[in-house]
C-alpha cells in the first residue's frame, strides 16, 4: 500500500475507534518505512486504549521526535508512563518539557503522596505452647508468648525537582505479651506485658543516567521499650526472673539499593546493615520485578535475600504476583519461605526486628484504585513462627526446645497522591 492509502485507512480505522486493527495496520505501515507524527500518535493511541501502555510509549516518545512540543502526545505519553507503573520515568519525562507543558500534564513538583497503613495481627503462640510445652519433671521453665499486636504507620512521598525525592515514615507498634516461669517447689509465675516500639524511617531517591537508575540509600531507628511483669518476695526467685522495670533500646537499620529502570522490568541490588538488641545482622538482596503484557494488569517480582550474622548464612526467597481481578481492583499474593526475623523488608520500610524465627509467610492484598490519586487496599498475612521454651530438667541439663505457632496480621491501607 501506498502512503496515502495507509493514511486513509488508519485515519479511518481511528475515528471509528477499531484499536485492533489500528495497531496491526500502523504497526505494519511503519514496518514500511512510513512513518511520521500522524501516523505514530494513532498507533500510540491504539496500544493505549487497548491498555498496551508500553507500547503505546514507544510510539509517542516516536511522535515527539517529530514534533516535541505537542501538548495531546505528551499528556498521553505520561499516562502511559503512569499506567505500566513507570512513575520515575514519568517524572523524568516531565523534566524534558518546557516549564509550562509540563505544568499542564502535571501540577509542579513538590505535591507530596500521603500514605497510611494500620491493622492488628492475632497469635495462637499461647494455645500452642500449652498443647507443646515440656512435661515431667524438671526445674525451670521459661517462656515469651505472643498475644496480639496493633500497627500504625503514616508516611509521605516528597518530591524535590522531578529527579530526587525523599521517603519518610513514622511507625507505632504495641505487642501484647506474657512471660510464664516455672520453678520447681518454689514458684510459678505469669503476667502479661507490653513491647512499644516507636520508629522512624528515611530513604532520599536520586534517578540517574537519563532515569535508567535510581539510587535509594535508607534508615530505620526503632525505639524499643518493654516491661517485666514478674515479681517475687523470694530475693533468689527475683534474681532469676530479673529486676522488675522498663527496658529501652534501640533497633537500627541502614543501608541502600540500586535499581536499574526497563521498560518491561525493574532489576534491584541492595546490601544493609542491620543492629537488633545488640546483635549485628548483614542483609543483601536482588530483586526482579516484571510486567510481561506493558501494563500492571500482570506483574511478578521474585526476590532473593541473604542474611549473615556470626558468621551463618541464611537464605530467603519471595515471590508476589499480582494483577487486574476486575474493574478498579486489582489483587496480589505473595510467598515468603525463611527466616525474616532481624531484616528489613522493602529497602527497610518494614523492619521484622523480633526474635521469634518465621519459617515462612503467605498471604494476599486487595487494591482499589479509585482514581489516578487515590487508592485503598487491605492486606492479610500469616506467619509461620517458632516459639521457644528454655527447660531444665531435674538433672539440671538445659535445653531449648521449639514449637511452631501461627500469627494473622490484617492491615488496611490507603494512598493519596496530592498532585
Amino acid at each position: 500500500m501506498s502512503i496515502g492509502e495507509y493514511e486513509s485507512l488508519t485515519y479511518r480505522l481511528y475515528t471509528e475507534q477499531k484499536w485492533d486493527s489500528l495497531l496491526l495496520v500502523g504497526e505494519r505501515a511503519i514496518s514500511e518505512g512510513h512513518d511520521y507524527f500522524y501516523m505514530r500518535a494513532r498507533v500510540g493511541i491504539a496500544a493505549f486504549e487497548l491498555q498496551k501502555y508500553i507500547r503505546a510509549s514507544i510510539h509517542f516518545e516516536a511522535a515527539l521526535d517529530f514534533n516535541s512540543n505537542d501538548k495531546f502526545v505528551s499528556g498521553v505519553l505520561y499516562h502511559a508512563y503512569m499506567y505500566s507503573g513507570r512513575v520515575d520515568e514519568a517524572r523524568i519525562f516531565l523534566s524534558t518539557l518546557p516549564p509550562s507543558l509540563a505544568k499542564s500534564i502535571s501540577t509542579a513538583p513538590g505535591k507530596p503522596m500521603i500514605y497510611l497503613e494500620t491493622g492488628p495481627a492475632f497469635s495462637d503462640n499461647v494455645k500452642q505452647f500449652e498443647t507443646s510445652r515440656q512435661t515431667g519433671s524438671g526445674l525451670y521453665s521459661e517462656a515469651y508468648l505472643n498475644k496480639n499486636s496493633y500497627y500504625f504507620l503514616a508516611g509521605t512521598v516528597l518530591p524535590v525537582g522531578y529527579k530526587f525525592s525523599v521517603n519518610a515514615a513514622f511507625a507505632k507498634l504495641n505487642f501484647n505479651k506474657n512471660r510464664r516461669v516455672d520453678i520447681r517447689y518454689i514458684d510459678s509465675l505469669s503476667g502479661d506485658y507490653a513491647v512499644s516500639q516507636m520508629e522512624a524511617y528515611l530513604s532520599p531517591s536520586f534517578l540517574r543516567g537519563n532515569g535508567k537508575f535510581r539510587i535509594s540509600p535508607a534508615f530505620r531507628l526503632s525505639n524499643v521499650s518493654l516491661e517485666n511483669p514478674l515479681s517475687s518476695d523470694d530475693s533468689i526467685v527475683q534474681k532469676m526472673i530479673g529486676s522488675p522495670g522498663t527496658t529501652s533500646y534501640n533497633d537500627i537499620g541502614f543501608g541502600g539499593e540500586i535499581s536499574y529502570l526497563a521498560p518491561f522490568w525493574v532489576t534491584t541490588v541492595g546490601l544493609w546493615s542491620l543492629r537488633v538488641d545488640d546483635s549485628k545482622y548483614t542483609q543483601a538482596g536482588a530483586s526482579f520485578f516484571v510486567r510481561p503484557l506493558g501494563n500492571l494488569n500482570l506483574y511478578t517480582n521474585t526476590a532473593l535475600t541473604l542474611k549473615i550474622s556470626q558468621g551463618t548464612k541464611q537464605y530467603i526467597f519471595n515471590q508476589l504476583v499480582g494483577g487486574k481481578l476486575f474493574g478498579k481492583v486489582w489483587g496480589e499474593a505473595f510467598l515468603t519461605i525463611g527466616d525474616i526475623s532481624c531484616t528489613g523488608e522493602n529497602n527497610l520500610q518494614v523492619f521484622y526486628n523480633a526474635f521469634d524465627k518465621v519459617k515462612s509467610r503467605f498471604g494476599t492484598r486487595l487494591i482499589l484504585n479509585v482514581n489516578d490519586h487515590l487508592k485503598f487496599s487491605l492486606r492479610g498475612q500469616v506467619f509461620i513462627r517458632e516459639g521457644t521454651e528454655l527447660f531444665f530438667t531435674e538433672t539440671g541439663k538445659a535445653g531449648i526446645y521449639s514449637y511452631n505457632y501461627q500469627t494473622l496480621s490484617i492491615t488496611g491501607g490507603m494512598s493519596w497522591n496530592l498532585q
